[in-house]
């Protein structure tokens, strides 16, 4: 499983972001607002809590974690995808969020300056991905809480393989695939106590999870990840719980449609 250097890597966040910004923020705002709930939940995000959200994208987190705390900041590497979230914030009203330009793994803030840092489905575009979590542990308050959402995969490495091959195929900034072993390892490692899990299943259609990717079914990337998601069918190799659509609902000429499951985990953990 090839990861790419780091700062390939996050030219590669930046370009994909940039050029799918409108399209995946529309789609993060709108239909990861119970996800961002949840998390916030999981973390008790309280009304003294000072935040910051990590690669924080069209403030998937952000803008809904502003109504639960005192303050936050979104940081991102992408400008484009920030200028997404200040205009939703600003049409919001949100005075208690504030967007800057940065690197998830050097957060521009001092030692134990904030009560909560939190991240969605970043840690899968980065290469070292334990970096990130040290950092937010390094910027919480003692007894301060780190909350992560991200997609999970099993620990059968055949499966990982697989699953990440679709992944890279669809998102080539895409580093990782990761098991619950790895953000386990990852928490300890940082300094971090894991207080609560959970793990949901998000239902779409791979039409849709290819379109917020910025792909169309004629495209080269759509035709190669569809290729080995087909294949994945018979015995779920990618653990993406895929099936066709009834054939009865596909209009003549068309491929049906894939019905497809990501799984993702929430985390919630507290600094030592």
């Amino acid at each position: 499983m090839s990861i790419t250097n780091d700062h390939e890597l996050k030219a590669l966040v930046r370009e994909r972001f940039t050029r799918t910004a409108e399209v995946f923020g529309d789609y993060a705002i709108a239909h990861r607002v119970g996800e961002a709930e949840l998390l916030a939940h999981l973390v008790a995000a309280g009304p003294n809590d000072r935040a910051i959200d990590l690669a924080c994208g069209p403030g998937t987190l952000a803008l809904r974690f502003a109504k639960h705390v005192r303050w936050i900041c979104g940081l991102d590497l992408t400008p484009a995808i920030l200028s997404r979230a200040k205009a939703t914030a600003s049409k919001d009203g949100l005075q208690n969020l504030v967007f800057l330009l940065g690197d998830a793994q050097a957060i521009p803030f001092v030692d134990s300056s904030l009560d909560l840092a939190v991240t969605s489905y970043s840690l899968h575009h980065i290469s070292d991905p334990g970096s990130v979590l040290r950092e937010m542990a390094r910027v919480v308050k003692p007894g301060g809480r780190v909350g992560v959402l991200d997609i999970l995969v099993p620990e059968d490495p055949k499966v990982r393989e697989l699953n990440h091959r679709i992944e890279k195929l669809r998102d080539p900034s895409h580093a990782r695939s990761l098991a619950r072993s790895d953000y386990e390892k990852m928490m300890v490692d940082a300094g971090l106590r894991i207080i609560a899990t959970e793990v949901r299943g998000h239902p779409r259609t791979f039409d849709h999870w290819m379109h917020v990717a910025g792909w169309k079914r004629t495209d080269h990337e759509y035709v190669e990840a569809r290729k080995w998601m087909e294949l994945s069918i018979a015995d779920d190799g990618a653990n993406f719980h895929p099936r066709f659509e009834p054939a009865d609902v596909v209009q003549p000429g068309d491929a049906p449609d894939i019905y497809m499951i990501n799984t993702g985990i929430y985390i919630a953990a507290e600094k030592i």
